[in-house]
C-alpha cells in the first residue's frame, strides 16, 4: 500500500512531539535520481524577511523524508511538484490533525525546493 502525503503528515502529527522552542517548520523539496522527496524540519529561528531561517536544523523527525512516487507526482516539472505541494500543505493546515499538533503552535509552515524561494503555508 503507498501512503500518501496526508498520511505522512498525520503520521508526523501522531508520532512527533517536537521541543516547543521549534519556533517554524519547513517542508523542503529537492529531485533526486527516483524523482522528487520532500523533508521536514523544524528551526528555533524565525525571520520572516530573512528565509535563512530555514537553513537552521533544531528538529528532524525520524521520517524526516517523503519519497513523491505516488503517479500525481511522475513526470511533471518541478513547477507543477511545488504547485502541487503548495496546495496539499494548505489543504492539510485547514484539518483538524493539524489545529491540534505541534505544527499549530508554530510561527510558522513553509515549503519550497531547497535552492529557490521559501512560500509561507502559515
Amino acid at each position: 500500500m503507498n501512503i500518501t502525503l496526508n498520511d505522512w503528515l498525520f503520521q508526523l502529527c501522531d508520532t512527533e512531539s517536537p521541543d516547543t522552542s521549534i519556533a517554524a517548520y519547513h517542508f523542503g523539496l529537492f529531485e533526486t535520481a527516483h524523482g522528487y522527496e520532500i523533508y521536514l524540519i523544524g528551526s528555533k529561528e524565525f525571520d520572516e524577511e530573512d528565509s535563512d531561517w530555514a537553513c537552521n536544523v533544531d528538529f528532524e523527525p525520524v521520517n524526516k523524508y517523503f519519497p513523491l512516487t505516488q503517479e500525481e507526482y511522475r513526470n511533471v516539472g518541478w513547477e507543477k511538484i511545488l504547485e502541487r505541494i503548495i496546495s496539499e500543505l494548505s489543504a492539510f493546515v485547514r484539518t483538524e490533525k493539524f489545529a491540534t499538533s505541534f505544527f499549530s503552535k508554530a510561527e510558522a509552515v513553509s515549503t519550497g525546493f531547497d535552492d529557490g524561494d521559501l512560500v509561507r503555508i502559515v
